[in-house]
């Protein structure tokens, strides 16, 4: 139910000479393997930050950060849509699998780079346990007078994402985002969000870009 404020960066490389490929902000550092602009494939890795015990989560077991390495698939059936999946992992604090559905319209010219998408997330019963189950032993600790919670069906949130980006010079950008996800299922029936927090979650970020060597 709390909002912050904080930094954030990103790296984009490509070939001397080629134009950089469209990337959404939320799609995860990754390497192509296979393929062209048009269908291509590779490998992704995210890192997912850790869930404390403070707040209104005092009296739950801390969660370690996870790294999710997997795999990507990204086509473009015309040339303003791309689609693109990825599946993922966890690795360390979780060990559950997460898969990310994207259909992004995108609009790009010398000026302008626009894009508008709806997102669907999903997990396995792994994922959902971690971070939206809640124990016996949780439950007794806890001081807001919650029960223990099963959550053993698959994570699923939905939403949209949409980007913008303006060039003012060939190496200098500005960039806004705002993406905006709704918890589904049991996920979303969890006290931990029913009662503790929200089914409804927006992000937001506004930065700066610069283009070396081009």
């Amino acid at each position: 139910k709390t909002y912050r404020v904080g930094p954030g960066g990103s790296l984009q490389f490509s070939r001397p000479g080629a134009q950089p490929v469209f990337g959404a902000p939320d799609d995860s550092p990754g390497l192509q393997l296979l393929g062209d602009r048009t269908l291509s494939a590779g490998l992704v890795a995210r890192w997912r930050s850790g869930r404390s015990d403070h707040g209104a989560l005092r009296g739950f077991d801390k969660i370690d950060w996870t790294v999710e390495p997997g795999a990507f698939v990204a086509w473009w059936p015309t040339e303003g849509l791309r689609l693109r999946g990825e599946v993922r992992h966890g690795v360390r604090g979780e060990d559950g699998w997460t898969a990310d559905l994207a259909a992004d319209a995108v609009h790009d010219d010398p000026t302008w780079l626009v894009s508008l998408a709806p997102r669907l997330h999903l997990g396995d019963s792994r994922f959902t346990r971690t971070y939206f189950g809640v124990t016996p032993a949780e439950a007794a600790r806890s001081p807001f007078g919650i029960g223990p919670y099963a959550a053993d069906g698959a994570f699923t949130s939905a939403g949209a994402l949409a980007s913008v980006q303006y060039r003012w010079t060939r190496r200098w950008s500005v960039l806004a985002d705002a993406d905006y996800r709704r918890l589904m299922g049991k996920a979303a029936d969890s006290p931990i969000v029913a009662r503790l927090g929200s089914r409804d979650h927006v992000s937001a970020a506004l930065g700066v870009r610069y283009a070396f060597g081009r």
